[in-house]
């Protein structure tokens, strides 16, 4: 019962305008509100997880978010030493930059349980990520009207202290799915790949762009297109025919 009051029992959602003058529901992002017992919950809850995942090395070295002593100064920096170093070399360098779409709101609960169980969270604490997934509901209210509750099947809620590092855990893999190096910073996704000739390099990011569909309808995840970018780094004068 005391479990059930903090992880779910009274929690409420606002709904914050992502635009100026909306018009669909999904342009509206849903921003838990936790009571004070449930927020210090989750803060013991996401130190005990974080102290695990530090202690273990299961943190992936290119994630420069929810990290201690990382920051966006050693991710800018990391990928520009390794622009850098490109350029050395004469490489012409491509780095897209997908935009995972509601990535908070589209984490499959089941999934993440599996990627929880593989990374050591097992019995007792399996156990807590289920009821602290699954037993979540929400309604909707408009002044004086509120409709039914219902079961949340999908999404880790935002604005709650431990959703950070359960998007980490769920989007961790990432950095496996191709030849793509990555660097990660929270939900942000930086993916670059060089060659000497141009030509080349196209052929190689298509293969590898190919590899991360797979990626995100095996995590049920998608990307937003119109803030998806790729770019390339030439340096001046540089022959794109070699």
């Amino acid at each position: 019962m005391l479990l059930n009051y903090f992880l779910s029992i009274f929690l409420k959602f606002l709904a914050v305008l992502k635009v100026h003058n909306p018009s669909y529901s999904y342009e509206y992002r849903p921003i838990s509100v936790l009571l004070v017992l449930s927020k210090l919950f989750e803060k013991v809850l996401y130190h005990r997880v974080y102290s695990y995942l530090t202690e273990h090395n299961l943190f992936d070295k290119r994630q420069y978010g929810f990290r201690e002593n990382h920051s966006t100064e050693p991710a800018v920096t990391a990928i520009y030493d390794e622009l850098l170093k490109n350029f050395d070399n004469t490489l012409i360098r491509c780095s897209l930059f997908p935009d995972l779409s509601k990535a908070f709101d589209c984490c499959d609960q089941d999934i993440l349980l599996d990627k929880l169980y593989h990374r050591g969270l097992k019995d007792v604490s399996h156990k807590l990520f289920s009821r602290f997934v699954h037993i979540k509901m929400q309604c909707t209210k408009e002044g004086e009207f509120k409709s039914s509750y219902k079961v949340i099947s999908c999404e880790v809620p935002q604005g709650s202290v431990i959703s950070p590092l359960l998007v980490y855990i769920y989007i961790n893999n990432i950095t496996k799915m191709s030849s793509f190096h990555t660097n990660l910073f929270d939900d942000d996704i930086n993916l670059h790949i060089s060659n000497s000739c141009f030509d080349a390099l196209q052929t190689a990011v298509n293969l590898e762009r190919c590899k991360f569909d797979p990626w995100l309808r095996a995590n049920k995840l998608s990307l937003n297109y119109n803030k998806t970018n790729l770019c390339y780094y030439i340096l001046k004068n540089t022959s794109l025919l070699h």
